[in-house]
């Protein structure tokens, strides 16, 4: 129950693993590496929306409190999700995530990489 983190995993080019220094390719290293690179995301819009002070701070608040020991019972996945959020800040890429039939698109304000491009279900999480 880890479709969440292997979606993510998956995704990366060998761009974005420098740019994490990802140095192995596992669930715990990626988690950790965010929680360590956790910041303000000020400069990524949401469905064309500018975060709040508030949205910004309980993001935050959410990737400190993650427990990295419940990675493999799975993660639930929103469609404003903090660490999409955060990964979108650090590569400086566009996030396309196909929520339940839902287009969700985080946008950083200065990208014009490729984005990255994820789609769920009720139950599953995979990069497309």
């Amino acid at each position: 129950m880890t479709c969440f983190w292997d979606g993510i995993i998956n995704s990366l080019d060998n761009d974005d693993i420098n740019l994490l220094n990802l140095k192995e390719k596992n669930i715990i290293n990626l988690i950790n590496i965010l929680k360590i690179r956790n910041c303000p995301t000020y400069n990524i819009k949401c469905q064309n929306q500018i975060l709040t002070d508030n949205q910004i701070k309980e993001n935050m608040n959410h990737i400190t409190d993650y427990n990295i020991n419940d990675a493999s019972k799975g993660y639930l996945c929103s469609t404003f999700d903090p660490f999409l959020f955060l990964l979108s800040h650090i590569l400086n890429k566009p996030i396309h995530f196909m929520y339940c039939g839902h287009k969700i698109i985080y946008l950083p304000s200065d990208s014009n990489k490729k984005p990255l491009n994820y789609m769920c279900d009720k139950r599953h999480f995979w990069k497309v």
